[in-house]
């Protein structure tokens, strides 16, 4: 909240200052006020673009110090249009058409809503408050004001990837899984979209951790979960939800396909034999109208301990 409300301080300060300035573009002040102005916009810490609705007039220091492969402003001008030509896609950050100019028309009458942008630059991103006032209405022109906030919504992207993270072994945990979930089934509720679901289970996981401690167990975890991560596709989502327990999501894959799928994978498991020997089993579904969150896991749970107690390593279709 106060990084907001300096955000807010700073812009309406810079907002006055470049109206000032800009009214002494076209008066007949000195060129030493010009210039004084100029010098306290150029401080600023905030990236600083004046715009109308063709290109960029002019910008501050600050901004060529993200822009660093442009010369000046003619050799950005030469290549891009606005400076909306570098957001990115995500939600919750705002990201108008390319090309589009008319945004910054509806952000100006935004004043008091902070937005956020998120940038790509030069192969890094940033991400940026960003607020806009109009300067001159007769000719359109803009004032942007991006203050630079990456470092905090890195710590909480970070904050958020270790909230569904399961600790040990670096995939997806519990509330993750639910999450996605509830996704998939919403999407195939409203269009045409197949998904299979699977649980799969380390066989006599406990004789492991009795026999050879806890430690060894831990690291069979993170030995076999990592095998297995490395051979699945990369839209296929991998979870860990108990102790030895783990659930695959499979998008746009048929019941008889995950089969297929996970039959492969249990001959990998068999034989890759590191640290200690194991195997697992597995208990494969598909996504049936009318199931919700706890329907298409309990028959997946059940297709498993039928593996289970038909003599595991094993795959059970249901």
């Amino acid at each position: 909240m106060g990084d907001l409300l300096e955000f807010s301080n700073v812009i309406s300060i810079v907002f006055v200052l470049l109206s000032i300035s800009f009214a002494y573009m076209f008066s007949r002040e000195s060129l030493q006020q010009k210039m004084y102005y100029k010098k306290i916009i150029d401080s600023s810490s905030n990236i600083v673009v004046v715009h109308n609705m063709k290109h960029v007039v002019t910008a501050n220091k600050t901004f060529f110090h993200y822009f660093k492969n442009y010369k000046d402003l003619h050799d950005f001008t030469r290549n891009h249009k606005c400076i909306s030509d570098f957001f990115e896609v995500e939600d919750g950050f705002l990201s108008p058409p390319k090309g589009e100019l008319s945004w910054l028309e509806s952000l100006a009458q935004t004043d008091n809503k902070k937005h956020k942008v998120k940038m790509k630059i030069d192969e890094e991103y940033f991400y940026f408050l960003i607020s806009a006032s109009r300067l001159d209405k007769q000719k359109s022109i803009y004032a942007i004001i991006l203050s630079d906030i990456t470092e905090q919504e890195s710590t909480k992207h970070e904050l958020i990837s270790l909230s569904v993270k399961d600790k040990l072994t670096n995939i997806g945990n519990r509330k993750y899984y639910d999450d996605i979930l509830h996704e998939h089934i919403t999407l195939a509720q409203r269009y045409p979209h197949e998904f299979s679901l699977v649980l799969l289970d380390i066989d006599f996981f406990k004789k492991i951790n009795d026999s050879l401690g806890h430690d060894i167990g831990d690291k069979v975890l993170r030995e076999y979960t990592k095998f297995i991560e490395h051979h699945l596709r990369e839209v296929d989502i991998f979870c860990r939800i108990g102790g030895e327990e783990f659930v695959l999501i499979l998008p746009h894959t048929t019941k008889d396909k995950a089969y297929l799928l996970t039959q492969k994978l249990r001959m990998l498991i068999q034989n890759h034999k590191k640290i200690t020997p194991i195997t697992m089993s597995f208990g494969v579904v598909q996504y049936e109208k009318g199931d919700d969150a706890e329907t298409i896991f309990k028959r997946a749970d059940t297709a498993l301990y039928k593996a289970k107690d038909t003599g595991r390593n094993k795959v059970v279709i249901a």
